[in-house]
């Protein structure tokens, strides 16, 4: 990654960077990373804005060992390594289930209220526990994974009005606007980028 120049307002950052949420900047380099990190999220929080690290990254890690050190190195403190909640884990490995790169649907059932009556607690206990557990909020969870459902279905071939179907979004307008909030650009956006790029 020793290519990889990010440029954010008059300030020119080479190499492995951190760049702040909602921060304008353009991104150049021919292989790599890029790792988004929801800023609602417990490492999110931890980042400094526009800081920049020199780190060596193998283009295929054989484990986990290189995104720990990447961790260490923008200054984000360990993964955690504690067992969850059973009632946590059962709870994230149904949204696996729902949003499997085969099937990619939205579960209808899944708002906080009826996932904490299901558990058999609060709704406010609920979300305190998940975001205790998960390090992230439910609800940007939630759309972080549709969000990443939508990518997979259009990956798979799917136009923009399928994949906002599949993921749970209204339409392909809302799609796009929750896109766009999230990551800077539009699917169709990035789809030319990936294009351009293949």
């Amino acid at each position: 990654m020793s290519d990889c120049i990010a440029q954010v307002g008059d300030k020119t950052l080479f190499g492995p960077s951190v760049i702040a949420s909602g921060v304008e900047h353009s991104l150049k380099m021919t292989s790599g990373w890029v790792i988004l990190v929801e800023p609602k999220s417990v490492y999110g929080g931890q980042l400094q804005s526009n800081s920049c690290a020199a780190i060596e990254i193998n283009t295929a890690p054989k484990s986990n060992a290189k995104l720990a050190e990447l961790i260490r190195t923008v200054g984000l403190t360990e993964l955690p390594t504690t067992d969850l909640d059973p009632r946590i884990d059962r709870v994230l490995a149904q949204l696996d289930a729902c949003f499997n790169a085969q099937t990619c649907l939205k579960p209808s059932h899944f708002s906080a209220n009826t996932i904490a009556e299901s558990l058999y607690l609060s709704p406010s206990r609920f979300l305190h526990l998940f975001t205790e557990q998960v390090g992230i909020a439910w609800r940007p969870y939630v759309l972080w994974r549709r969000l990443i459902c939508s990518v997979v279905a259009i990956q798979q071939g799917n136009n923009l009005t399928q994949a906002a179907m599949l993921a749970g979004f209204a339409d392909s307008a809302h799609l796009s606007r929750t896109f766009k909030r999230q990551f800077g650009i539009t699917p169709t956006e990035a789809l030319k980028t990936q294009s351009a790029i293949n």
